[in-house]
Parts: structure tokens; sequence; C-alpha cells
């Protein structure tokens, strides 16, 4: 039987690579689109085996090749996908359902504040357009499980899943309010998942209808980046933490 390519982590991999350059402005993080490329080249090869629980000696390889350049250019940041990373593996093997596919989408999304952080000092505008991305396609993911019919997730999980993100994403587009918009669709949404897929041919109808509305999203966060990074908005500033800038200063 011919392999499905994994063209969500392509997708996935893209935005976030995109929305590293333009939250850094550095033409130094081109040179790690080589190792963006390898990165979906190997959940392509690798996310079904794992799912599946039969990660062979070469997957793994695969995966510390992966690893490997981060040694030379590491940040703090990078332990969050490897942790989601690794639980994602640990709880695929351990049988549990929904949780690794879930994780699996959060890790790819939760490299863009490490990437950031390799070219300059992380910002608080970094970080609240790193946790709507992230609060995104987490629930975005969860959206997608409950919305297939032979998942048993309730609507409420990712009711209460979003809501626990506007706490915190809410908050921070108080300072930075371009972000409160590209919140309105995706509360909308998850508040209202609808019902569940009658059947699983309409599966590729709601993946298309998900990447329509998460480039949408997409674009409103880059907008948000230029109109504070390039731009510039009077009246507004963009705080360089000194807790964070310590950790990319002692990690240099």
């Amino acid at each position: 039987m011919q392999r499905t390519r994994n063209h969500a982590a392509y997708f996935m991999l893209l935005l976030t690579y995109i929305l590293a350059l333009a939250g850094s402005l550095k033409p130094f993080l081109l040179l790690f689109a080589p190792l963006v490329a390898l990165h979906a080249v190997t959940v392509d090869l690798t996310y079904s085996k794992m799912l599946a629980r039969k990660l062979g000696k070469f997957d793994v390889s695969l995966m510390i090749i992966n690893a490997v350049p981060y040694l030379f250019f590491f940040r703090p940041y990078f332990l969050i996908p490897a942790t989601i990373f690794l639980l994602s593996i640990a709880l695929s093997y351990s049988k549990v359902n929904v949780l690794p596919q879930v994780l699996g989408t959060l890790g790819l999304s939760s490299l863009l504040l490490p990437w950031i952080s390799v070219v300059k000092s992380v910002t608080l505008l970094d970080i609240s357009v790193y946790m709507v991305w992230c609060a995104y396609t987490l629930v975005e993911a969860l959206y997608v499980e409950y919305k297939l019919p032979f998942r048993n997730i309730g609507a409420n999980v990712v009711r209460g899943m979003w809501g626990i993100s506007l706490i915190v994403t809410g908050a921070l587009s108080l300072l930075f309010p371009p972000l409160a918009i590209s919140l309105i669709e995706p509360s909308v949404r998850f508040f209202r998942p609808g019902e569940k897929l009658r059947s699983a041919s309409e599966i590729r109808d709601l993946g298309k209808r998900g990447s329509k509305r998460t480039i949408a999203l997409f674009t409103l966060l880059v907008i948000t980046l230029i109109l504070y990074h390039v731009v510039g908005i009077v009246g507004v500033t963009i705080p360089s933490l000194p807790f964070l800038s310590g950790l990319h200063a002692t990690s240099s």
C-alpha cells in the first residue's frame, strides 16, 4: 500500500518558520531552511510509525540527527519542543489515543520561539505571538480530532481548552491589540464546534477549511509582527524582558 504523505507537517513547519523569520528579521535564520526541511521529511517518514508504535533504529537515528544541530545553537527554549515531542512518543507507546497526535502538532508550532531566540533576545511581543500560535494549533488539533466520527471526544473539551487558552492570550492581546483580531474567528469556531462529521469522506473538506483558517490567523500574526517590528506603532514599546534576555546571553 502506498504511503500517504504527511502534508500537515510540511504545512505547519513552513508557517512556523515564516513566522520565525518575521519575528526575528535576521538573515542568519535563513540558514535554518535545510534543517526545517529535514524536520518536515523526518516527521513525514516517522509520524505514522510512531502512532503505530513501530519506530525502528533508522527512525530513531533520524530523529537524533534532527536534534544534533541544535547542540551548537542551544537555547533553553528548545527544551519546550523537545519535551513535547518526547511526551508525544511516550504517550503513543503507552497506547494513549488522541494526545500523541495533538502534541505532535503542538511540537511543530512550539519551535517558533526557540528559532527566534537563536538570533535575538526574546521580547514580550515574541512570547505573545508564540502563545497565540501554540494555543491555536493545539486547540485546532483537538477540534479536528473532535470532528472525526470515530473519535470519542466531546465538544466541551474543545471549548474548555480554548477557554483556558484565552485567559493567557486574551491578556496578552491587551498589550498588543492587533493580536485580539486573530482570536475572533477561532473563538467563534471553538466555542461553537458544531456536530461531528457524518462520515470519513468529509475529512478532506474539513482539512481544506482548516488550512484556510490557519493561513488567515497566520497572516494576522505576521502583520502584527511587521506592525511592531518594522513599521513601529506610536506609543507602544516592545520590552525585551530582563530575565529572558539573561537566558539568551547566558546560553550564547
